[in-house]
């Protein structure tokens, strides 16, 4: 895709006027849709569209390709602190789609619905060639208590919830393109990359603890991501590349493959971890929530008033010397 059709530029160009400057639409500026109700709260919306043989093959199954499509989805109301609801469901079929594939699939959905407590509630299937899945999902939260990528502040410490990279490392291994004999390692990294977690639990206490009021979920890259934490607040950001979180597994495969390198694991992307800003002086109600939750919570750098208002990322490593970022992560 040329450049003046990439995903965001596309968005401003011809999206962004059909707003009509609608407050629940946040400029087409975010992952979610806020939509005012009684009671001091907001309905969240977000919509995510999974097509065959870009985000998924066949030969995944069904009941992987609904789980991912369903918890990816859910990620997005895990970066605004929202409680998950209803979703509506959308996808084709052909003569290639089978009754045991769909079968599969709604037996895939239903895992995810269980596990974080929402139901189907409508939906349309149409034919054609290539099959695609889409899914709009609904979720609720106060309004006076608001995660959104633009409620950054300068000073603000940069948290990242989880590891990164492991849902990547599962793509090389499908794609034949890193060697990972022990069974144990090649099954977590395939969970990571078919079945991430919505950080669900790390948003809601997020807001209900006031330990944060931005976040962002590391689906396109951890770079890519971030860098829209700052485009919104209008921040530039200092990270360091030893204190972005990697797994043990993820390290292992690190120190025996040299074509893959820890910059490649940050802006790769599929993660669906969180990424959040936190005024200095809280840094502590982060310590407490990593015992309350059991889930690593790092800091990874500071975000800073920008003096060229270009609100950059600067990436350095250990010796404080800066890395050129070459790829921020996955463009639509």
């Amino acid at each position: 895709m040329s450049k003046k059709l990439e995903e965001f530029n596309l968005i401003e160009k011809f999206f962004q006027p059909l707003t009509n400057s609608c407050e629940a639409a946040q400029n087409l500026s975010d992952d979610v849709a806020k939509i005012s109700l009684k009671k001091d709260e907001q309905l969240i919306i977000s919509k995510d569209l999974m097509v065959q043989d870009s985000h998924f093959l066949m030969s995944d199954g069904g009941f992987t390709i609904a789980s991912k499509l369903l918890r990816s989805n859910l990620s997005d109301l895990a970066s605004a602190g929202a409680t998950p609801l209803h979703y509506l469901l959308g996808f084709s079929k052909n003569s290639k789609i089978s009754e045991k594939f769909i079968s599969e699939f709604a037996a895939g959905l239903k895992s995810v619905q269980d596990e974080f407590g929402l139901s189907l509630i409508g939906g349309d299937t149409v034919s054609s060639k290539q099959l695609f899945f889409s899914i709009t999902i609904f979720g609720v939260a106060k309004k006076s208590k608001n995660l959104a990528r633009g409620n950054a502040k300068d000073g603000d410490l940069i948290f990242v919830s989880g590891s990164i990279g492991d849902a990547y490392l599962g793509l090389q291994a499908l794609n034949n393109k890193v060697e990972i004999a022990d069974k144990k390692s090649l099954k977590y990294f395939l969970d990571r990359h078919f079945f991430p977690t919505p950080r669900i639990n790390l948003g809601q206490r997020l807001l209900t603890k006031n330990i944060s009021k931005c976040a962002i979920d590391v689906s396109d890259g951890l770079f890519a991501d971030l860098k829209h934490i700052c485009e919104s607040s209008k921040l530039s950001a200092e990270i360091y590349q030893n204190k972005i979180p990697l797994s043990v597994e993820a390290r292992k495969i690190l120190q025996k493959n040299s074509k893959i390198s820890a910059f490649d694991l940050s802006s790769a992307g599929d993660d669906y971890e969180l990424i959040f800003t936190v005024e200095k002086k809280k840094s502590k109600e982060v310590e407490a929530l990593v015992r309350e939750l059991k889930l690593d919570l790092t800091c990874i750098g500071e975000l800073k008033n920008s003096a060229n208002k270009k609100f950059e990322i600067s990436l350095f490593d250990e010796k404080n010397k800066k890395i050129k970022i070459k790829k921020y992560g996955y463009e639509h």
